[in-house]
């Protein structure tokens, strides 16, 4: 019996240690180091790009001069039911000029990134607040029975 119950403590003792497991996240696509060196600034074209890099995570919807593609990166971890926290991001973004040739490259990470913070305002709204009866029970008796409009 006793050895029941050791097996037991043991079993929940390990149970409870897995549980504590961080889940991590990868989303998108990591670029190697050497795929970036090979786009040059003025010499690579679009083709060349997407040969190279694949398809972007996103396109800019505002152009001004040329495209902008994006390729997005990151890690998040979270623990059981706590809010997911992101503890890598990449973003590689390739701008071209009116010829689709490579204008510029960033590399951004995660530092370079600014926090947002939601605003919690509501925008008040004209009329009068109705109660759930009123809902409800609201529109008896203001139907026209006779089918004119």
């Amino acid at each position: 019996m006793k050895r029941l119950k050791t097996g037991l403590s043991i079993a929940v003792v390990g149970l409870a240690l897995t549980a504590c497991e961080p889940i991590k996240t990868n989303q998108g696509y990591r670029l190697d180091p050497e795929q970036l060196a090979q786009i040059e600034a003025g010499v690579t074209n679009k083709d060349s790009v997407q040969a190279i890099m694949g398809s972007p995570s996103s396109i800019a919807t505002f152009q001004t001069e040329g495209d902008a593609w994006y390729y997005i990166s990151s890690k998040t971890e979270h623990l059981a039911f706590f809010a997911k926290e992101v503890t890598e991001r990449d973003i590689v973004i390739v701008k071209f000029d009116i010829n689709d040739v490579v204008a510029e490259v960033k590399d951004l990470n995660k530092e370079d990134g600014q926090e947002i913070e939601v605003v919690e305002r509501e925008t008040p709204t004209g009329g009068r607040k109705l109660g759930l009866l009123e809902q409800l029970f609201g529109n008896l008796g203001r139907f026209n029975s006779s089918g004119e409009q």
